[in-house]
């Protein structure tokens, strides 16, 4: 399940910023577009992490300057928060909640990159920690920016409502093709590399760890990440395929949680 639900990230990511992007620019066939931008990634990947994780470095100044134009606009235009669900909402919590998930589970991608890392039992922990408390902090800030500055019919009927609130909208755009983007690359990355360590485990077929011929790189597992990606593209829209990723990653979550309260009810030393 947590193969998988890295697999599938990468096409829900392409799919958000292709709809973000067709919205602005049509261009073209979304569905077309997302397949494109599939192979290239996966082609990304197969050439090499180290190349695409400095490719990160700047969409995360983009991210940057996209958080400071939003909560540096529409200051002394607010309007009153509605607090509680309003009567005519049609979508129920629990299909919001299931859209809405995904956007946290990037958090533990770093996990997935720990075979790349030069300290990963300091770097997992520090670093795990540390983004979830940033995250926090950013999304509980730009829900209640967006709460007290957008009318609930503003927030229900244009997806773009950021842009008018933030003071320099271009950075808006900017920032959500380089969050879309920077979390699909961050899947194409870590869902080869979980694959692989099955395959080293013996629990998935010992040719979906073979490297082809190159020293750090899961070749085999990341070409089967791309077929998986591209079917996913051609199955359906963001909400269809949220929903299905939220399954996957929330059985991935629970099976983790109990297995470690297991291993701590049985005083296993060796668990974390």
């Amino acid at each position: 399940p947590l193969y998988l639900s890295q697999a599938i990230s990468v096409a829900f990511y392409i799919i958000g910023f292709v709809e973000a992007f067709v919205s602005t620019f049509p261009v073209m066939d979304p569905q077309i577009l997302a397949s494109l931008i599939v192979l290239f990634f996966g082609i990304l990947a197969y050439i090499g992490a180290d190349f695409v994780l400095r490719i990160q470095f700047g969409i995360l100044a983009l991210l940057g300057l996209a958080i400071i134009s939003l909560f540096a606009g529409s200051w002394g235009q607010t309007v009153p928060p509605q607090w509680m669900q309003p009567a005519t909402a049609e979508v129920p919590f629990w299909s919001v909640f299931a859209v809405f998930f995904p956007a946290v589970t990037g958090i533990a991608i770093g996990v997935s990159m720990s075979g790349d890392l030069k300290e990963p039992t300091k770097s997992i922990k520090n670093g795990t920690l540390a983004s979830i408390g940033v995250t926090a902090i950013i999304y509980i800030g730009a829900t209640f920016w967006l709460a007290t500055h957008a009318t609930p019919s503003e927030l229900l009927n244009d997806n773009m409502i950021m842009e008018k609130i933030a003071r320099w909208p271009i950075f808006i755009l900017l920032g959500v093709w380089a969050a879309t983007l920077s979390s699909a690359l961050g899947s194409v990355l870590a869902a080869p590399r979980t694959l692989q360590a099955l395959a080293f485990d013996r629990v998935a077929p010992k040719f979906f760890g073979s490297q082809l011929r190159s020293k750090t790189e899961p070749r085999v597992a990341v070409l089967i990440t791309t077929a998986i990606a591209l079917s996913i593209v051609w199955m359906g829209s963001l909400n269809f395929v949220a929903t299905i990723i939220t399954m996957f990653f929330l059985n991935t979550y629970g099976m983790i949680n109990l297995t470690a309260g297991l291993e701590r009810m049985v005083g296993n030393p060796s668990y974390r």
